[in-house]
């Protein structure tokens, strides 16, 4: 549905319960959806550039609160590791052999361990961050229409702005 400064109610670009795709027209809209499992309300301000037909893709929060925990744990680890591990790296510009005790390197084998459990865990908790979030995917239309068969013709009604219809029109062949 499109923002307004005056919230006067305009008419939806599109009203969708599961799957949601719709054509739009360069604008600003807002994007109001509903989480079935609690009920929660969400309103996504959207800035469309070039009129498309979008997809909406709802995120998971819970995916995407796990991997931001999963992006920051990580990246703490890997400094944690790093601090670690430094006596034992300084200590080979040493001359003599005993430079560190017992106790650092065993602190060292637990900073190489947090380091290797920060690699892993950084580029994967990041990745679910990113791949969780809500979002419109803007569909290509050649690559659609080549991976349907046969002439479309797709016609019907969009907001033009400022409480205004129009008709909105696709053929592929």
């Amino acid at each position: 549905m499109p923002a307004e400064a005056d919230s006067r109610a305009l008419p939806a670009v599109a009203r969708c319960t599961e799957y949601c795709e719709f054509w739009a027209f360069p604008g600003r809209y807002t994007l109001y959806t509903r989480n079935h499992s609690n009920g929660e309300r969400k309103d996504l301000s959207l800035r469309i550039k070039q009129s498309s037909r979008f997809r909406f893709e709802a995120g998971d929060d819970d995916a995407r609160a796990a991997g931001l925990a999963l992006g920051i744990g990580g990246s703490a680890a890997l400094v944690a590791g790093f601090i670690m591990i430094t006596p034992v790296i300084m200590s080979s510009m040493c001359e003599d052999s005993n430079c560190t005790t017992q106790g650092e390197r065993d602190v060292a084998t637990v900073g190489v361990v947090l380091m290797l459990a920060g690699a892993i865990t950084t580029p994967i908790g990041w990745t679910m961050y990113v791949r969780n979030r809500t979002r419109l995917k803007r569909i290509d239309e050649r690559s659609y229409a080549s991976a349907e068969s046969g002439t479309q013709v797709r016609v019907g009604v969009v907001n033009v702005g400022l409480g205004g219809l129009g008709v909105g029109g696709m053929v592929t062949f």
